[in-house]
């Protein structure tokens, strides 16, 4: 296996200049809240698809998902492959309406569909989640440079989280989604050098089927189950997270055909996930059998986390070996850049003017999302130096945060944009109820993820939907309000009786019957909240839907008071032919090992993505604004110059 050369450590910093570059040249561009949280509404469409498809990836998919692909082989492909049917039928429910709802951060709305206390739980839970996944990505990063480079993992996490801390701080979502158009050019040449050379290295794709086992549906991967259940469960709670969590994507685009657009785009792009991410690990598993007979992962904690990086350096000739490393930092940049401007828009809009500072002026909340980016960029590397020393392993770790909390609060988010009949505390019921149940079968039951994420989508989905329901009973019939309690109470209690998986014995036996009546007694609770829904919260949430229901009018919404539309990507473009170019000339340095085809391969992929950014890129934004100029001035709006 290759290690790094002076060379490779050349490539790194180019990228790392390249990346703070961008962040300091878009902050300039930046008035206000809306430009910082929502690009001012003008980020292309097929950017921001990019940029959607780029937030789910980190180091994570080179560790953890690695490692589960070579430990599950096709069964781990399937979860993958279901990604972009998640993408697509998520984003197609709810972007038109995301768009429409003219906030800058995902549960903004909420405050009005809903109510100041859901708005508040949504953030809290939303900003823990994305906080909790965040220290994942890092550790991952962490972990997996930390043997090929010989620097401390501690070292690796403060240095990469203290960069992307540094541009995602400067510039705003701008900076966060050009940086994802740069990151995913590097990332998918130099994956896909990786995998036509790691094909090569076992004799073709004909060999690598023939030697990987076959499918199954029923795995144990670091104590945890996974089996067919986990692959519906995923497909489930992706499709919901997608409509919920795609929003910042969405709301960032022109108008709501744009705003579809985003989806349709990440999800042709997720297609390439199982091939491109996939194929190296099970080369791992031809190649290796037996870790810990190979020196490389001989010593190492979680060796598995490491195949994809062995695979790599294997097959990659000094000097990609660089490229490689940027690589991975763009994964795991795209995704934490990603989450710090997220939770810094939720606690400066949703925190701290809806319930601490309502008068804040738009100065005040613009100085606060700044200094929350700050606060995030230093708890995910506090985290991520917890998380990387873990005997659960990268992955089981993700899937249980992404499980626990992301359903419950990903349902009446993505659902209270298409549902007008549920009352204003239908969202935080739901809510309280998914991630009650989240915990009671995780931890007190130990159920896998699948069944785990049925129950928790089935009754989070059911008293949000019967939320309306329910008020009425209150109001007009209790005692049948109370048999239905009761009824759940009994049937909710014999489904988790019987399918107790713990070790804990007696103390199920006792906690288990007095959770679910806990749950049943919510039910005529929560329903005396539902029932409190008066005439004027009514009218609200008809104004909403209203607001919903009436186009983006474009020329007066995006481009009239607003700065006179500029094009940004043809400097993204040169700057990615250059490193195109650079990468293309490396195979004349006269180096042991070098391979003339892999630098020629990559480089040429480069170049050509940066000349059609270059090209497409300033045609796509100066259309965009000469298609609204005429009607712009025709009806008298101000443009500022």
């Amino acid at each position: 296996m290759n290690s790094l050369h002076s060379i490779d450590y050349a490539v790194i910093a180019m990228y790392f200049v390249l990346m703070i570059a961008i962040g300091i040249y878009f902050l300039r561009r930046l008035k206000n809240t809306k430009d910082f949280f929502a690009g001012g509404n003008k980020i292309p469409w097929w950017t921001s698809g990019v940029s959607l498809y780029m937030t789910n990836f980190s180091a994570w998919i080179f560790a953890g998902a690695a490692g589960f692909v070579y430990f599950t082989g096709y069964f781990a492909l399937i979860s993958f492959g279901l990604g972009a049917l998640s993408y697509y039928i998520g984003s197609q429910l709810t972007a038109s309406r995301w768009r429409r709802s003219r906030v800058i951060s995902p549960v903004e709305y909420t405050n009005t569909r809903y109510n100041v206390t859901t708005q508040q739980l949504f953030s809290y839970v939303i900003a823990i989640v994305f906080i909790l996944s965040g220290g994942v990505q890092l550790a991952a990063i962490g972990r997996i440079l930390s043997a090929p480079l010989g620097i401390d993992v501690s070292v690796i996490i403060i240095g990469v989280g203290l960069i992307i801390l540094a541009y995602t701080y400067s510039g705003g979502l701008w900076a966060v989604n050009i940086t994802d158009f740069v990151q995913f050019v590097i990332l998918i040449g130099v994956s896909i050098v990786v995998v036509i050379m790691s094909i090569q290295l076992i004799g073709g794709i004909g060999e690598l089927i023939r030697n990987i086992p076959p499918l199954e549906f029923d795995y144990v991967y670091n104590n945890v189950h996974y089996d067919g259940h986990y692959l519906i469960g995923m497909f489930i709670i992706t499709t919901i997270g997608v409509a919920a969590g795609g929003a910042q994507r969405f709301y960032s685009v022109r108008d709501e055909k744009s705003a579809k657009k985003v989806g349709r785009m990440a999800g042709i792009l997720f297609l390439s996930f199982p091939l491109i991410f996939g194929v190296p690990p099970l080369v791992a598993r031809v190649l290796w059998p037996d870790l810990s007979q190979v020196e490389f992962f001989a010593d190492q904690f979680q060796p598995m986390d490491l195949v994809y990086i062995g695979v790599a350096l294997k097959v990659l000739p000094i000097g990609l070996v660089g490229v490689l490393i940027a690589a991975l930092l763009a994964a795991t940049m795209s995704a934490l850049s990603s989450v710090y401007n997220l939770v810094s828009a939720i606690i400066a809009r949703d925190m701290y003017k809806d319930a601490f500072k309502r008068d804040a002026t738009e100065q005040q909340v613009f100085r606060v999302g700044k200094l929350a980016t700050i606060f995030m960029g230093l708890l995910v590397m506090g985290l991520a130096l917890s998380f990387v020393h873990s005997d659960l392993g990268i992955f089981n770790i993700m899937m249980a945060f992404f499980t626990l909390l992301n359903l419950p609060t990903a349902v009446p988010i993505a659902f209270g944009l298409l549902f007008k009949w549920v009352p204003r505390w239908g969202a935080f019921s739901a809510t309280i109820w998914g991630l009650y149940i989240g915990i009671l079968t995780r931890y007190l039951l130990d159920w896998g993820f699948g069944p785990q994420i049925y129950l928790v989508a089935v009754l989070t989905f059911a008293i949000f939907v019967a939320s309306g329901y329910l008020g009425v009973l209150y109001k007009t019939n209790k005692l049948r309000l109370i048999l239905i309690s009761a009824l759940f109470t009994i049937g909710l209690y014999i489904l988790l009786a019987t399918n107790v998986y713990s070790e804990f014995g007696i103390l199920v036996d006792v906690l288990l019957p007095v959770a679910v009546i806990i749950m049943g007694v919510s039910i005529y609770i929560f329903s005396g909240l539902f029932a409190r829904e008066s005439e004027t919260d009514r009218e609200q949430v008809e104004q909403f839907f209203n607001k919903l229901y009436k186009p983006v009018d474009v020329a007066k919404e995006v481009y009239a008071r607003g700065r006179k539309e500029t094009t940004t990507f043809p400097l993204v473009g040169i700057n990615t032919i250059v490193i195109g170019l650079f990468i293309f000339t490396m195979f004349l340095v006269p180096l042991e090992g070098t391979d003339s085809y892999s630098f020629i391969l990559l480089g040429g992929i480069l170049t050509v993505f940066g000349g059609s950014m270059y090209y497409f890129g300033k045609r796509s934004e100066m259309r965009s604004w000469q298609k609204y100029q005429d009607e712009i001035i025709e009806r008298g709006l101000d443009i500022e110059e």
